[in-house]
């Protein structure tokens, strides 16, 4: 459900939010950074390890088992996904104070990407902010008279409609009642978006002001 929205996470930059994400251990493996703690003596916090049976889950233990036999499986796994091309958020803010170490600006030059070569994206979900596919914009507008619950589920990605959200309409209502403002209004964002490039893809069609009275 979230294979659209795969590049968007494994970049080694973010900058969906109003502060940028930047991941510069996205290449270590666990293994890896576990025996670095123990090597410098840093605490580590054990996670429990619940059952999943989601598709989130299984993953997980499919990557586990193939750590196990071949430690150097994850690493190509990893390597592989980052060959997807990324979103044009995934690109790393511009560095121009003369007080930024020459390795950043090095760091910077070798991961930032080209207009061409990366995915433009306007509308996001909802609740995990992942990016929108067309037919999840598609999905948005044929809601417009429904009630809010409905436009907000309509306002998420697929993954969030499958696995989050409750499938009984009044449990639904519920869910909707105790969601935070901001989620909410960041549903009548993402609307508002897709009308503007809605409207944006369809301007050569469009009559101006002077065509019409014409």
């Amino acid at each position: 459900g979230r294979g659209y929205s795969l590049p968007a996470d494994i970049q080694y930059a973010d900058a969906r939010w109003e502060i940028p994400v930047v991941l510069p251990l996205r290449d270590c493996l666990a293994q890896e950074l576990n025996m670095l703690c123990q090597l410098d003596c840093l605490k580590t916090v054990e996670l429990l390890n619940q059952t999943h049976s989601g598709i989130n889950g299984l993953v997980s233990s499919f990557v586990k088992i193939l750590q196990e036999e071949n430690p150097s499986r994850e690493s190509t796994i990893m390597r592989t996904a980052g060959k997807l091309t990324p979103f044009h958020f995934n690109k790393i803010p511009e560095l121009n104070d003369s007080s930024v170490p020459l390795a950043s600006q090095r760091r910077q030059k070798r991961f930032n990407l080209k207009p061409n070569e990366s995915i433009s994206s306007e509308s996001f979900c909802s609740l995990c902010y992942s990016p929108l596919n067309q037919s999840d914009l598609t999905s948005l507008s044929s809601h417009d008279n429904c009630k809010n619950s409905d436009i907000f589920v309509a306002a998420c990605c697929s993954s969030c409609r499958f696995q989050i959200f409750p499938k009984d309409p009044s449990s639904m209502e519920k869910f909707y009642s105790l969601l935070p403002e901001p989620l909410v209004a960041r549903a009548k964002h993402v609307r508002n978006g897709d009308s503007s490039l809605l409207r944006e893809q369809i301007q050569d069609f469009l009559l101006s002001d002077s065509e019409d009275d014409a």
